[in-house]
This record gives C-alpha cells, structure tokens and sequence, in this order.
C-alpha cells in the first residue's frame, strides 16, 4: 500500500485506473439491455467531465511550480503542446482554464479557491462539462464591471444550475440574453471594459492559410476600417468593366496589400536585429521547375508560383537552397529590385501601370514583366509597377505585358479585344510624378 503522499502513490493510481478501463474495453455490450447502455453512456459522460477538474488542479500545480522553464520551455502551455502533442491552441486554453478553474495561491502560499468555485465545484461533481465550464466563465469576464461586481456570483450560479438541463449552445443563447438583461441598452461597457476584451488571433491551417478572430476597441477598428475604406475601394478588371471580388474579397486583399506597404516603408522595429521581411525558401530544382512549394519564414507552405511571384518586393527575401541544404541563392543579388530601379520606374509608369488603373506607386509593387527563371536578370526595361491586385490578378485575366518604346504595354485576351491591341495605362499620365 502507497500511503497518499507516498512516492508512487499516483504511480499506482494510474495503474488502478488503466486497469478500470481495461475491464471497460472488454465489456460485452451486446449482452446489456438498452437502459444499461444508457446508463454507462451517461456515466461515463460524468466521468470524463469530472476529469477535466484533475487537469485544471495538474496545470495549476504545473505553474505554481515552474516546471515549464526547469524543461527549457517557453511557457506552460509550450510544455503541454510539446508533452501530450495537441495543437497549441488547445495547450494555451487548458492553461486558461486551470487559471479560472483550478486552485490558486496567494503571495504567502496560502491555498484559495479557484476563480469561478461554483463551475469549478459543478464540473469536478461530472455535472458540467467543459464546453458548459467555457461559455459561463466567457460569460462572467464579458460582463460591464458595472455589472461584475454586484451580479458575478448570482450569474454564475444561476448559469451552472441552467447548465444541468442545457447543452452548450443552449446556454450559451441563455446567457447571450441574460447579458442584454443586465445592460439592455449596451452602455454599461466601458472603455476600460472594452480595452479589457480587446483581443486578435490568427488560427493558422494546415495549409498555411489562416483565420482571424478578435475583438477591437473602437479606435482600433476605425483605424482598420479607414485603412480598408482607401486601399479596398473597387479596381476595373481592364478598362469598363466592374471588379468581380465581393467587397469581403476586396477587404482581404486590402488588408495584404496594406500589411505589403507597412513592411516595405522601413517603419516597422527590427526583429531581433532583421529588418521585418517575408523569408521565402525554395529549393533550387523548385526554382529551375516552378513546381511544388516554397516555405514560408512561419512555416506555411505556398506552391512555387506563387513564391516567384513575390520575389520582387523589396520586402521579400528568397533563399534557394540544394539537394544537400546547402544556400545556392539568397537576397537581392537574384532577383528583388533596388531601390533606385524602383524610383526610375515610379518616375516612368507613376502608378500601376496595367490600364485604367489609378493606384499610385506607394500601393504597387515590382513586377519582371519577363519572368525572372527565363531571363536571370532584374532591370528597369523589363519591369514595370502594378497594384497588388492586378499583379496576383493578370494572369487569371488572361493580360500580357511586354515593353514597348521603352513603356509597358498590356495586351488584352481574345474574349476583350478581338484585335488584341496593346494598351498603355494613360490614367497615370496627368499625375504628378
């Protein structure tokens, strides 16, 4: 027998435990009558909700004890990722959760309950589970402080007992409204309540891509909308014709091509000694093919193509590597225009120069009217400025660009101009230089 602080005492716990379900695994349900099957469904349902209390009490002690940085981790949260392998969104919230539902400390070391005891006391019970535990803790920290202190204790209580009849969502609902009962006209907020919640996440994919969720206080989103409102105003997909993006396309790539003009105005901080740059690497068999796919500086991986299409910002670095790793390639001696070929091009094309466009040359970039695999060279007379639409659009439109008398000229497809006549952007013209 292990005494309870005995060493091996959780040892032996586990092993009692792994062996209880065992006996579950080799359970004949075949041979139970419905209601059995129900009532160790809903048993084990209360079971796995009382577990997530033992996690909540093992991350707390995992923090009071800094076992994080004695394993050279980063944070709690990195250990977690990195022992249990689970994505680092769900590592950061348990770690939340065991700060709002596990036991604390105070400066002394004295023990004090957790945060919000009455979730915490439902869940270890098995009558909540966890998805209950985040929309009533969710709810609480949401609330006006105007309103938290009077009204914490009696919502929490109130939501913990509605969350014995209601799933997730149902009381998720249940305590959307009870926040409109609280402050019905939405004034009760203040800005420090709104600083409070300000919050922005980018929950990256698989495929690099990303989804952002947050919440912004009111200057934040009026500086984002106004960015939004001038670099996403509408541009003619050739002459006449309407831009085919929905205005969420529009705000997408207002947002790229402003985040594109942040980088390239040399305002940003250094990172750790680097000026701020998109690093893009890309094998040599890659580069010579352009086929599969580059990788990005955080790791998203984007097809070839589209790499090489990048690689004439100013902001953007490509680093060719060979078979062995070995750097064959890097930086502005492949490809990126100089600074003084982009100001002789600004003096020349004075915007974008795909037609009837009326970007200026502070939203454009670089592009190798000729690509950059054929001719290995970077130069003034076979680059030309487009904004960041037409540049990632122009070749789904089916335009061709090509210089003549020393200006760009844009051919349009068949389908626009049965003669395919080579057009010069004139809407720069009467613009100053």
């Amino acid at each position: 027998m292990y005494s309870r602080s005995g060493e091996g005492h959780a040892e032996a716990v586990l092993a009692r435990l792994s062996g209880l379900l065992d006996e579950l695994h080799r359970l004949e349900l075949s041979c139970l009558t419905d209601d059995d099957v129900l009532e160790l469904l809903r048993g084990l349902g209360s079971q796995h909700n009382r577990l997530a209390s033992i996690d909540h009490r093992l991350v707390a002690e995992l923090e009071s004890r800094g076992i994080a940085r004695e394993h050279a981790c980063r944070d709690t949260a990195t250990l977690l990722h990195q022992l249990l392998r689970i994505t680092p969104h769900h590592a950061t919230a348990r770690v939340r959760a065991a700060a709002d539902l596990g036991p604390r400390r105070g400066l002394t070391g004295q023990a004090l309950p957790p945060i919000f005891g009455a979730v915490a006391a439902a869940q270890a019970s098995g009558a909540i589970s966890p998805a209950h535990a985040r929309v009533i803790t969710a709810t609480i920290d949401k609330l006006p402080a105007a309103v938290h202190t009077e009204h914490e204790q009696s919502v929490q209580d109130f939501l913990v007992d509605q969350a014995h009849t209601l799933d997730p969502r149902q009381l998720a609902q249940l305590a959307h409204r009870l926040r409109d009962t609280l402050d019905p006209d939405g004034t009760l907020a203040s800005e420090k309540d709104r600083h409070r919640h300000r919050d922005l996440r980018i929950r990256h994919r698989p495929d690099g891509s990303a989804q952002l969720e947050g919440e912004l206080t009111a200057i934040c989103a009026e500086a984002l909308t106004t960015v939004l409102d001038t670099v996403g105003k509408p541009a003619p997909a050739e002459e006449g014709t309407k831009d085919p993006r929905t205005a969420g396309q529009r705000n997408h790539d207002a947002l790229h091509d402003a985040m594109m003009l942040l980088l390239r105005s040399n305002l940003l901080p250094d990172c750790n000694g680097i000026a701020a740059t998109i690093l893009i690497t890309i094998t040599e068999e890659q580069f010579q093919t352009r086929t599969g796919l580059a990788r990005t500086g955080h790791g998203a991986h984007i097809t070839t193509e589209l790499a090489l299409s990048l690689l004439g910002d100013a902001r953007v670095m490509p680093v060719v590597l060979g078979k062995t790793r070995e750097i064959t390639a890097y930086g502005t001696t492949h490809r990126i225009f100089t600074e003084g070929q982009r100001l002789a091009m600004i003096a020349r094309d004075q915007g974008c120069s795909f037609p009837a466009c009326d970007q200026p040359p502070s939203r454009c970039q670089s592009h190798h009217i000729t690509d950059y695999t054929i001719t290995r060279r970077t130069s003034v007379d076979d680059g030309a400025l487009l904004c960041g639409y037409h540049h990632r659009e122009h070749p789904k439109l089916g335009w061709t660009c090509h210089m003549t008398n020393g200006t760009p000229h844009w051919t349009p497809p068949h389908w626009i101009d049965p003669t395919e006549t080579p057009q010069r952007n004139r809407t720069q013209d009467q613009l100053p230089v």
